[in-house]
């Protein structure tokens, strides 16, 4: 007879009790002040990892306008004072003094002046002009009948600026467009002193445009924000008018390198600057000059990149910013050697 076997059944109400248990007040607060410090640990790298985002990417942004900025300036730099293919030819301005589009040739390649100045910097900007022929030019198909016919080219396309140059490697002229169609040059009087060239020029003539390109600080599209400029009109003033090139450029200096070896025609020198000085310092001979030394003071756009007032060092001075002012600042600075001599 096998023994008799007794079986427990717990009561149901109880079962069903224990498996309806939460969690407990303790447990709760526990669980919500982890829960905060890793919200409050994942918000502070969200917050570090954007403001790093934003400085690398105005750092980025400070350098890429830099290079272009300096780039822009050393491309007129070098062609500036090109008269055609012999810098020692005999070169006539033929554009009337009273025409707005009316080129100093005989005021030289460069010319740099004081900018105005500007708020926050007590070193106002300078500015600089460049004057010269650009470009590739285009050949004469037929030579000139006489003095006063008109210039038939290959092409007028490059031909955008109302004053051009006509050199042979002996001699230059420069003269005003006063008509171009079908591939000819018209230089009429009125818009030059005289509706004549200085000679019959052939075939193996090239004809350039000639532009004087100034480079200055002012005002942008932007609200506040400075800006490298550009006018190539000799009728509208830099910074007032002209082209905006690169914006966040806060000031530019230039200093000018001479040659003190050479004789006052520019002439026997070892074309290396013996020194180098601002312009209108006295005793600088522009016959001379033979390289340029540019310092550009680039800002970020966007304020806030820096966590405080970062100070900078720019043309030997340190500036402390303003307690608002918390941008990112970067100096560039490049020497450029010149390639034609100042007529």
């Amino acid at each position: 007879m096998r023994p008799a076997i007794l079986q427990f059944t717990a009561p149901k109400a109880a079962t069903s009790a224990r498996r309806q248990r939460g969690v407990t007040l303790v447990e709760l607060m526990v669980a919500l002040a982890l829960g905060l410090l890793v919200t409050v640990a994942l918000l502070k790298v969200y917050i570090d990892a954007s403001r790093m985002y934003r400085f690398n990417e105005g750092l980025a942004r400070l350098q890429e306008n830099g290079r272009f900025a300096l780039e822009f300036i050393r491309r007129d730099a070098r062609a500036a004072g090109f008269w055609g293919c012999n810098s020692n030819a005999t070169l006539s301005n033929g554009v009337s003094g009273t025409n707005a589009a009316f080129i100093d040739i005989a005021a030289g390649h460069i010319a740099g002046t004081q900018g105005e100045a500007r708020a926050n910097l007590p070193d106002a900007p300078d500015s600089i002009s460049f004057r010269g022929g650009f470009g590739n030019g285009t050949a004469l198909t037929a030579a000139m009948t006489s003095e006063a016919a008109e210039l038939a080219v290959t092409s007028i396309a490059e031909l955008t600026s109302p004053i051009a140059m006509v050199s042979d490697c002996e001699n230059a002229d420069i003269f005003a467009i006063t008509a171009a169609s079908e591939l000819t040059l018209s230089h009429t009087a009125g818009a030059n002193v005289s509706g004549s060239l200085s000679k019959v020029y052939k075939t193996d003539a090239r004809v350039h445009p000639v532009r004087q390109s100034t480079y200055c600080i002012g005002d942008g599209v932007t609200p506040n924000v400075p800006s490298l400029k550009r006018t190539t009109d000799p009728g509208v003033s830099c910074p007032s008018g002209g082209e905006e090139l690169i914006e966040g450029v806060e000031n530019i200096q230039i200093l000018y390198g001479e040659d003190t070896d050479a004789d006052a025609n520019g002439d026997n020198g070892d074309d290396v600057a013996n020194r180098y000085v601002a312009a209108g310092t006295s005793g600088l001979d522009v016959d001379r000059i033979v390289s340029l030394r540019i310092s550009i003071l680039l800002r970020s756009i966007e304020n806030n990149l820096t966590t405080n007032p970062a100070p900078y060092s720019f043309n030997g001075t340190t500036y402390t910013p303003g307690a608002s002012d918390r941008y990112l600042r970067k100096v560039f600075t490049t020497t450029i050697t010149l390639r034609n001599k100042v007529r």
